[in-house]
């Protein structure tokens, strides 16, 4: 049994699914933005590089025609000073130094392969431009090949100048619906599939194995935490365990005698049909009390009434747990003795006559001696000869009442 704090309604599911698709798209997002902003094709890269081409090729241009160290340093001074949000330094690497020397006022810096771009403060962007040696530039350059690093350009700009163009604004609007999307209908289907379809396809299960073996006993068990799967499957096993006492009650209604609490012919006849599946071996003993229309005449119907009911207990008190007890109509009762000789059967009969009449029955208008006649009859094969067996008990009954000197 589910704790009450472990049942959740339906409302509880849904925003539990919000939840954890949010989390799950964030998640995704998250990796997403990761991966892009590790790519070329991030476009923060992209601008800083376009930037940094330009301005390297502003000091190049100045470089050919023969701009030297005092007038490139003052390019970079109107450069810095003329936009406010970007700062520029040009670093010359260990080639280049070695035709023209050390540049003075340089700070120390690490050569570069490729470009490299960092984040200050969540603010402020830093991006190195490696310089690399082209065709062009061996014409002064000849301890140089093209490729070799030749310096570094730091560009530094705070984020507020990033501009982004309107097809990556579009490109990111699509990824962020569709890694929505995508989250939640992940999230609903496992959702679902969880705490819906699997509950629900074993609860389909549940009932059609019910039904096809006839066992209204059986409990529907499904595992879920959604409130109103488990109302569902609670109330179901309640009209279940009522549709079975009602079958059970109606069953040994039809079964059972309504007065003396015995089996009655229906029963009779369905425990003959299983015998029928064996050959089986059996005494049956007919009784039948003496005189009882005299007692009804004298005493009336209740009275009657309870001596066919103490008849009947007495019969049953005799019997063993795997023997059976009939009322066939009246004041005739039949026992079924499976695996019982016509011997034994004859004594369980006596001791059930020495009871009956030792038991007198006390009522309102006097006490009654109960006494009844008995006739048995015995086969190796009772299904297939009950007809003539019970002919053959019936004439042993009417033997032993002619003994008695007592009518039918």
């Amino acid at each position: 049994m589910k704790k009450r704090s472990d049942i959740k309604r339906f409302g509880s599911f849904v925003k539990r699914v919000v939840i954890l698709s949010a989390l799950f798209g964030i998640t995704l997002f998250l990796v997403y933005w990761i991966l892009i902003s590790q790519s070329d094709r991030n476009p923060l890269k992209e601008q800083s590089k376009q930037t940094g081409r330009m301005i390297f090729s502003m000091f190049y241009t100045a470089m050919q025609n023969g701009w030297g160290q005092k007038e490139i340093d003052a390019m970079t001074y109107r450069i810095n000073h003329d936009n406010k949000n970007l700062q520029v330094k040009l670093y010359r690497g260990p080639l280049v130094d070695a035709v023209y020397g050390k540049r003075q006022g340089q700070d120390s810096f690490t050569m570069i392969d490729r470009d490299e771009m960092e984040l200050i403060d969540n603010t402020t962007v830093r991006y190195h431009y490696a310089i690399k040696f082209e065709q062009a530039c061996l014409q002064c350059h000849a301890n140089a090949k093209i490729g070799d690093d030749a310096g570094m350009l730091e560009l530094t700009f705070p984020m507020g100048e990033f501009w982004v163009s309107s097809t990556y604004v579009f490109k990111m609007i699509v990824a962020i619906f569709l890694v929505t999307v995508l989250s939640i209908s992940f999230v609903l289907y496992i959702m679902l599939k969880r705490q819906f379809i699997n509950p629900l396809d074993e609860f389909v299960v549940q009932v059609d194995r019910i039904m096809s073996h006839k066992d209204l006993r059986k409990e529907i068990s499904v595992k879920t935490s959604i409130a109103e799967l488990n109302h569902l499957k609670n109330v179901f096993n309640k009209i279940r365990a009522q549709l079975a006492d009602s079958f059970d009650s109606i069953k040994q209604s039809a079964e059972v005698d309504e007065l003396t609490g015995i089996f009655n012919r229906l029963k009779l006849n369905q425990v003959l049909a299983q015998c029928g599946q064996n050959e089986l071996k059996a005494s049956i003993v007919l009784f039948d009390l003496d005189k009882f229309k005299l007692i009804n005449d004298t005493y009336g119907h209740d009275v009657g009434d309870e001596a066919l009911k103490r008849f009947a207990s007495v019969i049953r008190e005799n019997l063993k747990g795997r023997d059976y007890v009939f009322r066939l109509g009246g004041d005739e009762f039949m026992a079924l003795l499976p695996n019982t000789s016509a011997q034994d059967a004859r004594s369980i009969a006596v001791q059930i006559e020495e009871q009956l009449r030792m038991t007198p029955l006390v009522t309102d208008k006097g006490m009654i001696i109960i006494e009844c006649s008995y006739g048995i009859a015995y086969s190796d094969d009772m299904v297939h000869t009950f007809d003539e067996l019970f002919r053959n008990a019936d004439q042993s009954m009417f033997t032993h009442k002619k003994a008695k000197n007592v009518a039918r």
